[in-house]
């Protein structure tokens, strides 16, 4: 019975123990300090205002996150950034969009920098590429296209041979073959786009248009969906204007959840040490053709449409 009785206190000693430690740091955690994030963002008009509005809207949803942001425009000196950060105490910089970027890649202050808002490449900078995740594009290419495993890519190694070691890797899981074509000028890129065209196969091929700068777009564009409708290739693209001219499907970046990511990442940047990472963006909506996939001969169940954000054409 002593036994049992000492065993009880000891039960109700730990338990209460545990309890005010937990208590403790609950109460830390809920009086945690306000990070200082300063956000620096482009000085823009039009549809990309709002792309940067939404951005911020996400940042502005971290909680423990005293948002500072400040506008970048062409007149923008670097000297009156630093002046700014010091009398706001900066402790973590956010840059969005490549005008802002620039200016911190001039700043004397050695606080850490996250990117965002640019289709980026790694560069010692953690952040988000605007290009979409390989794994998610293959992933929704399984759902909506489900009979595709062969996949064309032209790409350039400096701006896309980073995402294509992510693609192999994710092909490979799938079963899908990749076939890449790197090309090195626009000129390659039309030669390589006309030799695709010519030898893909009906119901089989798929073309992926990656964010390359290097990829044609104006100049080959209609080729790739008039030959994709006539010949029933699939297609699918970074950007949703292709889908709306007649690609199969088009994932891009959801930008308030990529904001507040953004966010989160520079928080960390402050004890990360300088382990610093760019990631593609998984955070992506989807845009669906449903003239292209019904001349596919696709259909999609109610559960898979309910997950398609934008349908072209929209009646």
């Amino acid at each position: 019975m002593n036994i049992l009785n000492g065993l009880k206190r000891f039960i109700f000693k730990t338990l209460s123990l545990t309890l005010i430690i937990f208590g403790i740091v609950s109460f830390q955690h809920a009086c945690a300090e306000m990070v200082e994030l300063a956000v620096l963002y482009p000085e823009v008009r039009g549809g990309y205002s709002k792309v940067f509005k939404n951005i911020l809207d996400g940042v502005d949803e971290l909680d423990n996150v005293n948002v500072l942001s400040r506008r970048i425009s062409n007149k923008t000196k670097v000297e009156e950034i630093d002046e700014w950060l010091e009398s706001k105490q900066a402790q973590t910089i956010l840059t969005l969009g490549q005008r802002s970027y620039k200016v911190a890649k001039q700043l004397k202050s050695n606080l850490p920098v996250t990117i965002g808002a640019i289709v980026a490449t790694p560069n010692g900078h953690g952040g988000i590429s605007m290009d979409g995740s390989p794994e998610l594009f293959l992933q929704y290419l399984n759902v909506l296209a489900p009979d595709i495993k062969r996949v064309h890519v032209v790409y350039s190694e400096k701006n896309t041979g980073w995402l294509v070691n992510i693609a192999e890797n994710a092909a490979a899981i799938r079963n899908i073959e990749l076939l890449l074509y790197k090309v090195d000028n626009l000129k390659q890129g039309i030669k390589n786009y006309t030799e695709i065209l010519n030898k893909v196969e009906s119901n089989k091929d798929a073309i992926w248009i990656p964010l390359d700068r290097i990829v044609p777009d104006k100049a080959i564009l209609p080729k790739i969906l008039k030959t994709a409708w006539d010949k029933n290739i699939v297609v699918f693209s970074n950007n949703p204007l292709h889908a709306k001219k007649g690609a199969l499907f088009a994932l891009f970046p959801d930008h308030k959840l990529v904001g507040k990511k953004l966010a989160t990442i520079a928080v960390e940047q402050i004890t990360a040490k300088g382990k610093y990472k760019l990631f593609p963006t998984t955070d992506l909506k989807l845009a669906v053709n449903r003239r292209t996939a019904s001349h596919l001969g696709l259909s999609f169940t109610k559960r898979e449409q309910r997950q398609f954000d934008i349908v072209f054409p929209s009646r």
